[in-house]
């Protein structure tokens, strides 16, 4: 009998004590869930979630029946909430005492009543005043460790003053079958069989069945055979509707979980298939990523090319117009520039070209060019700098040879770059330039600063 009453009071007094405890998978990985946030949690400021993580996980080992575990974590709670009462007294009390209860109930189903009723004389004592249904059940937890140690006297007590300071704790199940047995303990024939058919209607099933089965042993003892055999037969029955309800109970959760393993092999295939058609989709996308790369640069080349043929048609047809006009001014001109420039700078450019054919220029070369471009074009690099000072003295240069008309092959040798790479610089050039420029060649440009 004190097994079956210690396994009912023990879980009408677990769900009076955990209604801030979420509920907990009885899956391993639910338990792994929760230790994983737990050790993301430690060491955080924020020890309220803590403390919820550590009533979670010492349930989750409460119900795998694994009792070291679980007080391991019901004293990670108190030293929770003693950290939490550090910054707010009265939360940590609150928190303290919580765990404190769950401790006594822990101690109490080990049957080390003296610890438990350590832990809940100090969860009762420092529990805030207005907390008055908690408390309440604090004392009816010491209720039921004194009536595990046949003290019935301090059962009465301890029931009585429940419910003097919270009524309403004698509506709860808890309390009538504590008081029944309390008062079966002390004796008190009378009162008990005065109250128990009332508290046999007000309970719950198993309730029922708890009282039932102790007002059949006192009508056993009171020799009222035939009271006595209806005890039996009812609770036979409250036996039967018991052992029913636990069987649909169980069949209704196998079937859940079937479904449930059901859903997740679902959910797993689906995911596989979205991974798959992501994976296709990815690699539709960077074949057409590089097929549109591949078509522009082909398009650029030909549009570069085709540029390149309409500018050699365009300068052909203005040569053969004005070929014959300015014929003899071009030779004249030709023969003046390569005396002054062209004739320098090739030796110059020759003299540092490498095996590989780029030509390596020393800094004295560099202002040789740009002596003689001033010597040509007088003035030329001096003007350009106070016109553009953003300019630096290798963007001068390159000004030289663009006026030196230095063909881009040798310009690419020098620079150590394509020869398409030419194009590129001289837009770069022109960026640094004034605005209008973008709407002209930029050695059209520079001829504005010849004199």
């Amino acid at each position: 009998m004190k097994k079956c009453l210690l396994f009912i009071i023990i879980a009408l007094l677990v769900g009076c004590t955990k209604t801030n405890v979420a509920p907990i998978a009885e899956e391993d990985s639910e338990l792994v869930t929760l230790l994983n946030e737990l050790d993301e949690c430690v060491g955080s400021a924020d020890r309220e979630n803590c403390f919820r993580l550590y009533a979670q996980i010492a349930a989750e080992y409460e119900k795998k029946n694994m009792t070291e575990l679980q007080k391991l974590y019901q004293q990670k709670m108190l030293e929770e909430a003693k950290a939490i009462g550090e910054d707010d007294s009265a939360r940590g009390c609150r928190y303290a005492a919580e765990a404190l209860q769950q401790l006594a109930t822990s101690y109490m189903v080990e049957g080390q009543l003296d610890s438990a009723s350590v832990c809940a004389n100090q969860a009762y004592h420092i529990a805030p005043k207005d907390t008055l249904d908690f408390r309440a059940q604090t004392l009816l937890l010491l209720a039921q460790i004194h009536l595990m140690a046949g003290n019935g006297d301090s059962v009465g007590y301890f029931v009585k003053k429940a419910e003097s300071i919270y009524p309403d704790v004698a509506e709860t199940e808890l309390y009538r079958i504590t008081h029944a047995y309390g008062l079966d303990l002390q004796g008190d024939n009378d009162a008990l069989m005065a109250l128990l058919p009332s508290y046999i209607f007000k309970c719950s099933i198993h309730g029922k069945a708890e009282l039932t089965r102790l007002l059949m042993f006192h009508h056993e003892g009171a020799r009222q055979w035939r009271e006595a055999y209806e005890d039996a037969k009812s609770l036979m029955d409250i036996t039967d509707s018991i052992a029913t309800a636990e069987s649909s109970e169980n069949m209704a959760r196998i079937h859940a979980l079937q479904h449930e393993r059901q859903m997740e092999h679902q959910r797993a295939e689906r995911e596989a298939e979205r991974a798959r058609l992501y994976i296709v989709i990815i690699v539709a996308l960077l074949l057409l990523l590089a097929a549109s790369v591949v078509g522009l640069f082909y398009r650029r080349k030909a549009r570069i090319a085709h540029a390149h043929e309409l500018e050699a048609m365009r300068l052909s047809e203005i040569a053969q117009a004005n070929e014959s006009e300015v014929r003899e001014e071009n030779i004249k001109l030709q023969k003046l520039y390569y005396e002054h420039l062209y004739a320098i700078i090739l030796p110059i450019l020759n003299a540092h070209r490498g095996k590989s054919g780029h030509i390596n220029l020393e800094e004295s070369s560099w202002e040789l060019i740009e002596k003689n471009t001033d010597m040509v074009l007088p003035g030329f690099t001096s003007r350009l700098r106070k016109q553009h000072s953003a300019l630096t003295a290798e963007d001068i240069r390159f000004c030289c040879l663009l006026m030196m008309q230095v063909p881009n092959a040798v310009l690419a040798d020098i620079y150590g770059i394509a020869p398409s790479s030419i194009a590129v610089r001289k837009q770069r050039m022109k960026k640094k330039l004034d605005s209008d420029v973008q709407n002209q060649t930029i050695e059209n440009y520079l001829n504005q600063y010849i004199i």
